[in-house]
């Protein structure tokens, strides 16, 4: 199940509007293929200092990948601001929701489907929902609402695809429409 928050209340959206919750199968499923595309790069890095002549390593830095994979630790370099390479969309066609999980170094794709629940409510119940996947906040949101595209109505419709791109510093999300193929970036490159 991927569980989506609304929050119903204008006066707290100054932490979430709207937060993506999946469910502890989806996230292991998620997790796992990741963590087997990192176990690729990260061994190649430690075995040729780069991964197909991209991310380059120091010497330095390839003992300590070594020792942390050695600890089962599997954390390849993906550059200075990438936590990871991977891009997640969400697209809601109710009563169902399709993820899509991109490697962007491997050039992998994976898409889980499972049932989605929309649910109204008010900011306590998302903060109690501390595995939230992806949360999008009031800046982000306000882009949204400014966007000549946006409908409201339409939001968890399969009208929008939303993509979510992680960084070490913060969260880009991009909306496409598809009826008209265009994009919007509503990240709060600010608050990073």
């Amino acid at each position: 199940m991927i569980t989506l928050y609304k929050n119903i209340d204008e006066s707290s959206w100054s932490k979430y509007v709207l937060c993506v919750l999946f469910s502890k199968n989806i996230n292991e499923q998620i997790n796992d293929w990741e963590v087997n595309l990192d176990k690729i790069v990260l061994d190649e890095q430690i075995k040729t200092g780069s991964f197909r002549g991209s991310f380059p390593i120091d010497d330095n830095r390839r003992l300590r990948m070594q020792d942390s994979r050695d600890k089962g630790i599997i954390q390849p370099y993906y550059g200075a601001i990438s936590a990871n390479a991977c891009t997640y969309t969400l697209h809601i066609i109710p009563p169902k929701c399709v993820i899509g999980v991109e490697h962007g170094v491997m050039n992998e794709k994976i898409f889980f489907e499972d049932t989605v629940s929309i649910l109204q409510t008010d900011a306590s119940a998302m903060i109690r929902s501390k595995n939230n996947r992806f949360i999008v906040e009031e800046k982000e949101y306000l882009n949204l609402q400014k966007w000549e595209n946006w409908n409201e109505k339409d939001e968890f419709t399969s009208r929008y695809l939303y993509k979510f791109s992680p960084t070490s510093i913060g969260l880009a999300i991009t909306v496409t429409d598809t009826h008209t193929k265009e994009e919007i970036d509503i990240s709060d490159y600010c608050g990073w």
